[in-house]
């Protein structure tokens, strides 16, 4: 099988607005789990689908770290600089709600 352990395609809508894929690479590199804490860029975030950054430190829980994906937003705004992006409070909201749905994706296993 060469596709993902477990995928998730969604679109939430509230607070903040975004379509996001997320999913579980079938084999791991061996080196994933010894990298515990290490900045990963496995999340891209891309803003009205022009790619901003993957360079996110608190996009996902470290315990989350295998996980990738892709989120796209409506919302936030294209002429910020990251550093502000990352402090945004639309990103928190992001950030619950792909924690909460890779914590479902990963029960269906």
């Amino acid at each position: 099988k060469n596709g993902p352990l477990t995928q998730s395609h969604f679109i939430a809508e509230g607070e903040v607005t975004f379509k996001s894929l997320l999913f579980i690479p079938n084999n791991q590199a061996s080196e994933t789990f010894n990298k515990y804490g290490s900045i990963t860029e496995n999340i891209k975030l891309y803003v009205r689908r022009v790619f901003i950054t993957d360079d996110f430190k608190d996009m996902m829980p470290n315990y989350l770290s295998f996980v990738k994906g892709v989120v796209d937003s409506d919302d936030l705004p294209l002429n910020v600089s990251r550093e502000t992006l990352q402090q945004h409070k639309l990103l928190k909201v992001i950030k619950k709600k792909l924690v909460r749905k890779t914590l479902d994706m990963i029960k269906k296993i």
